[in-house]
């Protein structure tokens, strides 16, 4: 029987047999079914000890060995020839499951195996609030560490989203000598980045987090149905206490967050970790997916890394679980998050001195061609090719407008009237995590159908000509809009989409912004009702075939709901807003204007 454990952005599939023979036999399953090679150990025994941080709070510590041929065991004068992984989980629900399926495997392949839950999780002592401590905590568990007999001066750090969120907190600062290596998954050290994209703030994930790690130590079956609660609730900064009906302040503070002088940017070592790519003296490996909530911000650490030459980037097709999406096939992607033949060899390097096989640089997947390439860095060299937006008078509808390479057309303006009690549904994309979690019917991620959503009338689509040849989108798309509106603050939205030849639409990449944070600023913005600005669209990089006889649609609104909060049409902080307005909404395209996409495509 196959049992699937969903774990705060971590799939563990555990093989559960019937038997003690069966159990001890379930890890040489999975490594055989993951086709693996072969266990260089056998598993040893383990202890837990409470490592005492600096401030005096204890946090529960199991270290896992592999099997040491010694006649008396000695763990303090006799162990000290194990390379050593850490680990420290936030997920107290689902610990023992990743204790054993982590440090199993790692033991196996003849590493000592440290598994810590963080401060106010799992038997560990303290409060929990949501990354406050893991700068100071993680330093305290590296001090210990490495005053262990057990470990061999040989260090590593492991583990996906706020797994590798600590490895980023204790990188800060700077490493002791005897770690050589870490694995951050999905995730980014500039957690504003994510949270708020140009004011907007990410919705479905943060909301569903919160829902699901609002106490510690327990699960709660009621927690998907409080998060549809949640995501609808005005105004939302008291969702705490009305719907999930205790005091969150973390939670208030984060939705509160969208300028960089927020209450939520100034917590001790926030500055010090989005800092640590530019001052990293290791070399590392970084997993991402083109569909992961965290992947933009991440690909920003991957260009400021100082240790890039020497460091490798795997960027696959995946969510922030490892999945891809329901309307694309993606073979040759196993692995997902942990991508374990990789993930040991580089480990086996860096720790043990062995060869390394999967050398530095950027592996990415390559959407629609299906498959995997390895380059030094990424992307390769681009030209841009830019589409001017034109309406002959049927943006509104689903046919569309145009796309086009001339800038000869007439200026034309197209309203659209945007009400946030309707907003646009989300439809697959990056930056989602409800989908994982169980009963709290999240949106689709990944790749998605778009059929249904130019039907709208909130929705304007401008499309091009059937391609005459392939067209290989490599890096940057960029989106700008000239706009107005009737709100003194409003949003508006971006999405671009491949028509195939047999009518299929399957999104590419969107994005969203508001007028007050509006080109990326980090303060917010005054806007005057009426006023045309052009607005620039950050979309995340992406590699993607587009074939012969497509044509590429983009679509403009201003809602992508639950992604995104649906923006109240109101000036301040969207949270404290408990009544919305209907807003007005101008598109200017044409002689006159800036409204145009340009690609970054393959020379």
């Amino acid at each position: 029987m196959k049992k699937l454990f969903k774990i705060g952005g971590v799939i563990i599939v555990v093989l559960v047999l019937v038997g003690g023979t069966g159990y001890l036999a379930r890890h040489e399953l999975t490594r055989i079914q993951e086709d693996l090679p072969a266990f260089s150990h056998a598993a040893g025994e383990s202890r837990e000890v409470m490592v005492k941080m600096s401030d005096g709070v204890t946090l529960y510590t199991t270290i896992a060995f592999p099997e040491n041929n010694v006649t008396e065991r000695s763990y303090e004068q006799e162990m000290g020839s194990f390379p050593t992984v850490l680990v420290r989980n936030p997920y107290a629900q689902f610990g023992a499951i990743m204790r054993d399926t982590l440090c199993g495997r790692f033991v196996r392949y003849g590493y000592a195996c440290v598994f810590q839950d963080v401060r106010g999780q799992g038997e560990s002592g303290g409060q929990w609030v949501p990354g406050e401590n893991e700068v100071s905590d993680g330093n305290d568990t590296l001090d210990w560490l490495i005053n262990q007999p057990f470990q061999n001066s040989n260090i590593a750090m492991v583990g996906p989203s706020y797994l590798a969120a600590v490895q980023w907190a204790a990188a800060s600062g700077g490493l002791p000598e005897e770690v050589k290596t870490f694995i951050p998954a999905v995730y980014t050290t500039d957690n504003r980045a994510v949270m708020f994209h140009d004011g907007m703030f990410r919705h479905e994930t943060f909301t569903a987090w919160a829902s699901m790690m609002k106490t510690t130590n327990s699960s709660d079956d009621d927690a998907g149905k409080l998060y549809q609660q949640a995501i609808r609730y005005r105004p939302h900064i008291d969702v705490d206490t009305k719907v999930f009906g205790m005091d969150m302040p973390w939670y208030r503070r984060m939705v509160s967050g969208a300028s960089a002088d927020a209450e939520q940017w100034q917590v001790p070592g926030n500055e010090e970790v989005r800092r640590v790519p530019e001052e990293l003296s290791v070399p590392i490996l970084m997993i991402g997916g083109w569909y992961d909530v965290f992947f933009g911000p991440q690909y920003k650490d991957w260009q400021r890394l100082a240790t890039q030459s020497k460091s490798r980037f795997i960027i696959g097709p995946w969510t922030h679980i490892g999945s891809g999406g329901e309307a694309l096939e993606t073979p040759n992607s196993d692995g997902g998050l942990f991508q374990w033949p990789i993930m040991l060899d580089w480990l086996d390097h860096h720790l043990k001195g062995e060869k390394l096989v999967n050398k530095p640089g950027v592996s990415t997947y390559a959407m629609r061609d299906n498959i995997w390439i390895e380059r030094d860095s990424w992307p390769p060299k681009t030209e841009t090719m830019r589409f001017y937006l034109s309406d002959p008078g049927n943006a509104n509808r689903c046919e569309g407008g145009d796309l086009h390479h001339s800038k000869g057309d007439p200026s034309t303006s197209i309203d659209y009237q945007y009400n946030p009690d309707d907003p646009v549904p989300t439809k697959g994309g990056a930056g989602m995590l409800a989908f994982i979690l169980p009963g709290f019917d999240g949106a689709k991620p990944a790749n998605v159908l778009q059929n249904g959503l130019c039907e709208r009338e909130d929705v304007l689509t401008f499309t091009t000509e059937p391609l005459a040849e392939d067209l290989k989108i490599v890096g940057d798309i960029g989106l700008r809009l000239s706009v107005s509106s009737d709100a003194e603050d409003t949003a508006f939205t971006g999405k671009l989409i491949e028509i195939f030849a047999d009518g299929k639409m399957i999104n590419i990449r969107d994005s969203i912004t508001s007028l007050a944070y509006r080109n990326n600023a980090e303060l917010p913005q005054s806007y005057t009702p009426g006023e045309k600005v052009d607005l620039d669209f950050e979309f995340w990089p992406i590699e993607w075939s587009l074939k012969k006889g497509s044509r590429l649609r983009l679509d403009i609104s201003s809602s992508d709901f639950p992604k995104f909060h649906a923006h109240p049409n109101k000036v301040g902080n969207w949270a404290e807003i408990a009544e919305v307005k209907i807003a007005t909404q101008t598109l200017f395209t044409g002689l006159g204007t800036e409204s145009y996409l340009e690609l970054s495509v393959a020379q």
